[in-house]
């Protein structure tokens, strides 16, 4: 089971669905991404789109898209006077929430095999949330991109989660600040 934050247009599901054919549960909060993404996979049952968002809260909020493929858009990014037509407002779910949902009913062993997040600039909130709640034992593989140039304070939030990482996972591969993968040391049982 794999855990995609950020399904922008697919394109990792579609590896993902290349290289191991996983069922995939993909949050991608943008509706017209979310549709594109609903339609794109609709003939395979494994993969389910959740048109949310994920957070360290439950609330709504204003983002303004940007760029082609709504690649760049996101929570932190502050609004530009002359795309205002472009702001709409998306859901974000709490992230312990949903995990604990999805390990509790669709997890083996409560163990997700993988959380995929590339959501320009969410990681600075889900993960925290998710090492605060001392959650990321559960997942066998965490992948991450930084997205440095969103939020204040992100430098040291990163090196905050490399820290907690380095308890639980060893790196796979890492491309600091930018791109990397965390595998679990020891399978912990329930």
């Amino acid at each position: 089971l794999i855990i995609e934050v950020g399904g922008n247009t697919g394109l990792d599901i579609s590896q993902f669905i290349a290289l191991y054919n996983p069922s995939i549960i993909s949050f991608e909060p943008i509706v017209e991404m979310s549709k594109r993404l609903i339609e794109k996979f609709k003939t395979n049952p494994k993969i389910e789109i959740q048109p949310y968002g994920l957070g360290s809260q439950a609330r709504n909020v204003s983002i303004e898209l940007f760029d082609t493929d709504n690649a760049g858009t996101s929570i932190f990014r502050k609004f530009s006077l002359k795309n205002s037509a472009n702001i709409q407002t998306i859901q974000l779910l709490d992230v312990v929430q949903v995990i604990e949902n999805i390990r509790n009913t669709r997890a083996h062993n409560g163990i997700i095999d993988m959380i995929s997040i590339n959501c320009e600039g969410c990681e600075f909130e889900i993960l925290p949330a998710l090492i605060h709640h001392n959650m990321i034992k559960y997942f066998r593989i965490i992948q991450f991109g930084s997205h440095m140039n969103f939020l204040s304070g992100s430098s040291c939030i990163y090196c905050q989660i490399e820290q907690s990482l380095e308890q639980t996972h060893q790196i796979i591969y890492h491309y600091v600040m930018l791109w990397e993968a965390w595998i679990l040391k020891n399978k912990i049982e329930n």
